[in-house]
C-alpha cells in the first residue's frame, strides 16, 4: 500500500471540469451544509463572459470533458438558463452538461425544453433528506417538493433515457440519522442513482476537521470555477474566491496551467496543503 506521503496527481493539460458561477450565490434553498452563506459574493454572470468563455473553450484541440453550468445557487433562478445550455450545445458539442440543481422549480415544461438539448448527459437531484421534518430544516424548503421528484424523474426517463439521474444526500450525523440514509437509498433508488455525499467542514468555524490531512486535493487537479465576475478558482467549497487565481483573461487553459494554481500543486503534492489557510480547513483529497 502506498504511504500517504507518496500520493501525488499530475497536471493534466487542461482541466477535466470547468464550472460556470452564473448565478454567484442565489438559491431559493437554505441548505445547512451549503458554504454559500460563507459568502457575501453577489452578482450574475453577463452573457458576454458567457459567449468568451465558451468560445475559448471551444478552441482548444481537446474537447473539455464536463461543462457545469452552476457553481453555488440554483440554475433555475438564471433567467438565460436555456440560451446558456443551447450555446454550449452548440459551442461544445462533444463536451457533456452536468445539472445539479435542488429541483424545486423544475416542471414538467422544463424538462422537456431540457430534454432537447443533445448533450445533456446528468442531473443531480440535491434532496438530502427522507423525511419531511428533515427535508425542511436541512434544505428550508417544503416538503411538497419531494413529492413532485419521481415524476420529474420518470419524464427524463421517458424523453432521455441516456440522461444519468442522481438523487443526492449530503450525510451529516449532526443533522441525519443513519436510518434516514437508509431508507432514503431504498426510497430512491427505483427513480435514480442515489448518491451519499460526507458533507465537507471546509472553510465552516463550526465544524473543522479534528486532523488536518496532508493528502493532495483532486479538485486542484481536475477542475476551474469560473465566478459571474471572471474570478477564478480550483475549490468546490471556496465560496468567497479567496484561492485568488486571478480574472478570466481569454485564455483559460493558459490560466489553468500556470500562475498561483501551479504553486497551490505543487504544496499539495509536497503534503503541505496546511499552508494554504483554506485548505488547512478542509479535509476533502
Amino acid at each position: 500500500m502506498p504511504k500517504e506521503s507518496e500520493l501525488k496527481y499530475p497536471t493534466p493539460n487542461q482541466p477535466r471540469q470547468v464550472r460556470l458561477d452564473t448565478v454567484g450565490n442565489k438559491c431559493n434553498a437554505k441548505c445547512l451544509s451549503c458554504h454559500r452563506f460563507l459568502s457575501a459574493r453577489k452578482g450574475e454572470m453577463p452573457r458576454d463572459l458567457v459567449l468568451a468563455l465558451l468560445d475559448d473553450i471551444s478552441r482548444w484541440e481537446q474537447p473539455l470533458d464536463e461543462i457545469v453550468p452552476i457553481n453555488y445557487g440554483e440554475l433555475f433562478l438564471y433567467k438565460d438558463w436555456f440560451w446558456l445550455l443551447q450555446e454550449i450545445e452548440k459551442k461544445l458539442p462533444m463536451t457533456r452538461i452536468v445539472i445539479p440543481t435542488n429541483a424545486s422549480l423544475l416542471t414538467i415544461k422544463t424538462i422537456s425544453e431540457l430534454a432537447t438539448i443533445k448533450n445533456w448527459d446528468l442531473i443531480n437531484f440535491s434532496i438530502n433528506a427522507f423525511f419531511d421534518e428533515t427535508y425542511r430544516r436541512f434544505m428550508g424548503l417544503e416538503p411538497s417538493t419531494l413529492s413532485r421528484l419521481p415524476q420529474l424523474m420518470l419524464k427524463i426517463r421517458e424523453l432521455r433515457p441516456d440522461v444519468t439521474i442522481w438523487a443526492s444526500m449530503v450525510y451529516d450525523p449532526v443533522y441525519h440519522t443513519e436510518i434516514e440514509r437508509e431508507l432514503f437509498i431504498e426510497a430512491w433508488k427505483h427513480f435514480a442513482f442515489p448518491q451519499i455525499l460526507t458533507a465537507s467542514s471546509a472553510g465552516r468555524d463550526d465544524n473543522c476537521p479534528l486532523e488536518p490531512t496532508t493528502l493532495p486535493c483532486r479538485s486542484l487537479f481536475s477542475d476551474f470555477v469560473v465566478g459571474f465576475d471572471g474570478k477564478l478558482s480550483s475549490c468546490c467549497w471556496d465560496s468567497n474566491f479567496i484561492l485568488d487565481l486571478g480574472f478570466y483573461n481569454g485564455f483559460l487553459k493558459s490560466q489553468w496551467q500556470d500562475g498561483l494554481i501551479k504553486e497551490l500543486r505543487r504544496l499539495h503534492n509536497e503534503g503541505k496543503r496546511n499552508t494554504i489557510p483554506l485548505c488547512r480547513q478542509c479535509s476533502y483529497a
